[in-house]
């Protein structure tokens, strides 16, 4: 019975504990509602796209509902190109980077949710591992021929109709009519020159580009080198300005507490430094896993600073309508990259950085 009661006053404890973790916000920089990616490893797509639609109100363009599975689509057909060509010596999966979607919008634009949200006629669920494992089986088939052949990207297109769903030639946005190409001309009028994608580790030398070595940085894109501190001092100055942050990390360590509203270290107060960071990375212990919107800042009872993060998860993913708060420390340790405009970087890094 002594066991029992002791075990109900830990479990009181910990309820307690619990009901006491609270936030304040403290910014809340415009941004468009809570998504919800399901069961497709397509955050990289519900991330930016957010970013993009952050972006276009700060710009005072208006608020749109982007179409995410549109780059989706397009980034297969991107991404099967790179598989044959490279012999199958690529990565070939559900995930992405930033640049994923930027590529996409450079080259073929942009369409609202309303035009094509990614449903084949009868699914209401998100969920690509049929479609993936048959893209991939289609591109190790070609990939291995000593040509691939003529229809590789008719047939490639064909599983994405069938799993996405068609893709418009045309849509129609405020009794106008535009293709795709048209429709980031006219209407989602952002330069993908305007923004830059950093990063903060020591085997490369800072405040220079290099490619990434994560396994969805199948583009082999070149992301900017900064310490760690001046990363920090980057996304400070972004929030504290109005900019909002394409966040890229690492979400599988215990600390990582979405349904609890939060991402927090254990000990926030042991010393925190680069070789640490670098240490984690090296041994696999931070790892690229998710990509989310930083769209504000927050504060623990405490007063210590938090950011607020915006998941794909959906809004009753936790409750706090799918939004958690991240600690300074959380974004210190497991940040592995970060898209920005440039803009919202500090006139002094720009300047090192030579953007």
């Amino acid at each position: 019975m002594k066991r029992i009661l002791l075990v109900f006053s830990l479990i009181i404890v910990l309820v307690a504990a619990h009901a006491q973790e609270t936030f304040k916000v403290v910014k809340d920089i415009p941004h468009t509602s809570v998504k919800n990616q399901q069961m497709a490893g397509t955050c990289w797509a519900f991330a930016t796209t957010s970013y993009l639609e952050s972006e276009l109100m700060r710009k005072g363009t208006g608020e749109f509902d982007l179409s995410e599975l549109f780059f989706v689509y397009y980034a297969y057909m991107m991404k099967m190109d790179n598989f044959i060509r490279l012999k199958g010596l690529a990565n070939f999966s559900q995930g992405g980077q930033a640049h994923d979607v930027f590529a996409v919008f450079d080259k073929y634009g942009a369409v609202t949710e309303t035009d094509f949200n990614g449903l084949a006629p009868g699914d209401s669920i998100f969920d690509h591992t049929e479609m993936e494992g048959i893209l991939k089986a289609m591109g190790k088939y070609w990939a291995a021929q000593s040509k691939p052949g003529k229809y590789w990207m008719r047939a490639t297109r064909a599983i994405l109709d069938t799993y996405l769903g068609t893709m418009p030639n045309e849509i129609t946005f405020k009794k106008k009519t535009y293709t795709p190409i048209e429709f980031r001309q006219a209407v989602v009028s952002l330069k993908s020159s305007d923004y830059v994608e950093l990063t903060s580790f020591s085997h490369h030398p800072y405040y220079q580009p290099f490619r990434l070595e994560i396994p969805d940085n199948w583009m082999g894109a070149q992301y900017y080198n900064l310490p760690i501190d001046e990363l920090m001092d980057v996304i400070n100055y972004a929030m504290d300005n109005g900019y909002t942050i394409c966040w890229d990390g690492d979400v599988s360590e215990k600390q990582f507490k979405h349904r609890s509203n939060y991402a927090r270290l254990d000990d926030e107060d042991v010393k925190l430094t680069q070789s640490l960071r670098q240490k984690d990375f090296d041994d696999f212990v931070t790892t690229d896993d998710h990509l989310m919107h930083m769209v504000g800042l927050s504060e623990d009872s405490t007063g210590n600073r938090y950011y607020i993060i915006k998941n794909s998860w959906g809004t009753e993913s936790n409750s706090n309508g799918g939004y958690l708060n991240m600690s300074r420390g959380f974004v210190y340790m497991k940040t592995v990259a970060i898209l920005i405009h440039k803009d919202a970087i500090p006139e002094k890094i720009r300047k090192k950085l030579g953007v």
